[in-house]
């Protein structure tokens, strides 16, 4: 009698442990957001822009959050909202969409140019940041345009879903260095930072306006590779949004930004740059452009002192690199002419990163984190706070040495000159 007592107590707890769990969360109860925009609001404070994929299919077409991969391309829909802050804005969405939005697989927050420009960045940022629905590792893009319309813009290119296609673009960040892969995290901990000033991607919609279908023909004048914003690059069809250059931020304010070179340039004195192809021009026949494969040979090397309270700085950067083309035809593989081409590349260099930090101190922003050495000269953080680095990076004077090494110069032991028929005949 005992044994059966204890074996239906045993069965009445198993049972407890079958039941279903009350908190448990369907696939079909959350629609996960892949893009957020944030705009200056018209009706409410904030415009708020949210990209939702498809993910059922429904006879080729789907709805709002429901989803489909119709005709073999995945579909996305998007909703925009005017309210007061951002978790308003999530309660409003609910009275369209009968789903909870979730944002642990959102990848990009975008802000517009108007927004950052008004210093409206940290209001936005704090409470989300508090209440951690965002992952810090997504990326945050200031579109020079709308976020509305950057974020209906932003579509898979050849197939790809959004998710794929953000992580591929982001991965550019090393091939090119035409930007700089940068989160959420490094806005929100720039901002509050008395070491440096905060930078972020700069994007924008290109519908190929730059792009001249008639004209004269290009002539011998040279254009520096990647130096454009983003929104500017003369180029039509493909995807339209396209990112490029950085945003730069006084405190949560937009002040200022960096071309796509410009942006490789401060990437190499910060020592995060992989490499990319710098085109200069040929230093013997100006008229032909040489294109250098680059890459960072060390780490920056930082001289940092101080003449009263005036910061003198010394920056050294060593790179190296391959011949990619000689279209002049120039023996540059003879060790002897090297060093003309090498001269030739660090002045190139030199002279945009010279440009490059003039522009930041005219802004008096120091996105180089040259205050991160700095601070080394000052005994307590006390000092270094009443110091105030970030107001004096106007005042420093920064000086550049730029070395430069060819390591290849590729598959030709010798570029010969083109011989022409008539030439033969000679």
């Amino acid at each position: 009698m005992y044994r059966i007592a204890v074996f239906m107590l045993l069965c009445a707890f198993m049972l407890t442990l079958l039941t279903g769990c009350f908190d448990a969360v369907e696939i079909n109860d959350e629609e996960h957001v892949s893009i957020i925009g944030i705009d200056r609001g018209i009706s409410d404070k904030w415009r708020i822009t949210f990209q939702l994929p498809s993910t059922a299919e429904e006879k080729g077409k789907s709805g709002l959050g429901g989803g489909s991969q119709a005709g073999g391309e995945f579909t996305y829909k998007t909703l925009t909202i005017d309210a007061s802050s951002f978790f308003s804005g999530l309660e409003l969405a609910n009275a369209s969409i009968p789903r909870k939005l979730d944002f642990s697989h959102t990848q990009l927050l975008v802000f517009s140019e108007e927004l950052a420009r008004s210093g409206m960045v940290g209001e936005f940022i704090a409470p989300i940041v508090r209440g951690g629905a965002i992952r810090f590792s997504s990326n945050v893009v200031i579109s020079r345009g709308n976020a509305e319309e950057f974020v209906k813009s932003f579509k898979p290119f050849i197939g790809k879903t959004i998710s794929r296609e953000i992580a591929d673009l982001m991965e550019q960040a090393d091939e090119s260095g035409y930007f700089t892969n940068l989160t959420l995290y490094d806005l929100y901990d720039c901002i509050k930072s008395t070491y440096h000033q905060p930078i972020a991607i700069l994007g924008a919609v290109n519908k190929g306006e730059n792009f001249k279908e008639n004209g004269g023909k290009w002539g011998t004048e040279f254009n520096i590779a990647g130096d454009y914003y983003a929104g500017d690059i003369p180029r039509k069809d493909g995807n339209e949004t396209e990112i490029l250059g950085l945003a730069v931020f006084d405190g949560d304010r937009m002040v200022g930004k960096l071309t796509g070179f410009e942006s490789r340039l401060l990437s190499i004195a910060k020592g995060i740059f992989k490499r990319g192809i710098f085109s200069i021009q040929d230093p013997k026949s100006p008229n032909y452009i040489m294109p250098i494969d680059t890459r960072q040979a060390r780490s920056p090397e930082f001289d940092i002192r101080f003449e009263g309270r005036k910061p003198v700085i010394h920056l050294k950067i060593q790179l190296e690199g391959d011949i990619l083309a000689i279209q002049s035809r120039i023996n540059y593989e003879d060790p002897k002419l090297q060093p003309v081409l090498q001269a030739a590349i660090e002045r190139f260099i030199k002279d945009g990163l010279d440009r490059t930090i003039k522009k930041t101190q005219e802004l008096n922003c120091d996105v180089f984190k040259f205050g991160q050495k700095a601070v080394r000269h000052f005994g307590t953080i006390d000092e270094w706070e009443a110091y105030g680095w970030n107001s004096h990076y106007k005042e420093a004077e920064i000086t550049t040495e730029v070395k430069f090494n060819i390591r290849r110069t590729g598959g030709l032991v010798e570029s010969s000159q083109i011989i022409f028929s008539e030439e033969k005949n000679k």
